[in-house]
């Protein structure tokens, strides 16, 4: 699978929507109650990702399938939206690294986290910190190997329900 890396563009948003929702559906089947991942509204989430392509001070990286120019994977990034309440000294955050299942563990996610890295790096928005739900062992293990170090934890609601989230941070 011939996969690129690019920033994305206001016409992506319905990609990057779908290539969201089958993550989310994939990686937290086992975290989340099933109910509230196929209650996950699709038109919401792409008015959320309109929006979000249209902020400056942020960015959005897709990864494309070649052949099919599908959207299989999405990192965002831009301005630590905590600080100061949280982590304070953290000027970026990246706030999605999402994989559709078929491209996880063939070096999609981590050209994505590394053109976002990349990104924040260029835009003076180091150390940079990212959130993770505490039980997903997976993403947790992906953010170590890559060199994250955990600096934080929180309780977040999802589905009208607490869980806890960590932070993993880096310097450069």
């Amino acid at each position: 699978m011939d996969i690129s890396i690019r920033r994305a563009v206001p016409e992506d948003a319905e990609g990057i929507t779908r290539a969201h929702l089958q993550s989310w559906r994939s990686s937290y089947r086992d975290l989340l109650p099933r109910e509230s991942l196929e209650g996950l509204d699709f038109e919401e989430r792409l008015s959320g990702w309109r929006q979000g392509l249209a902020e400056s001070g942020a960015a959005v990286f897709v990864a494309v399938e070649a052949e099919t120019r599908r959207i299989v994977g999405l990192c965002a990034v831009g301005r630590n939206r905590a600080v100061p309440e949280s982590l304070p000294g953290y000027r970026g955050e990246l706030y999605a690294l999402y994989l559709v299942e078929e491209v996880k563990r063939r070096g999609v996610g981590r050209a994505l986290f590394q053109r976002g890295a990349e990104w924040l790096r260029e835009n003076g928005l180091v150390p940079f910190v990212l959130w993770v739900l505490k039980d997903n062992a997976p993403a947790r293990g992906f953010y170590e190997r890559l060199g994250g170090m955990l600096v934080g934890e929180q309780p977040i609601e999802l589905s009208g329900r607490a869980y806890p989230e960590v932070a993993y941070a880096w310097e450069t």
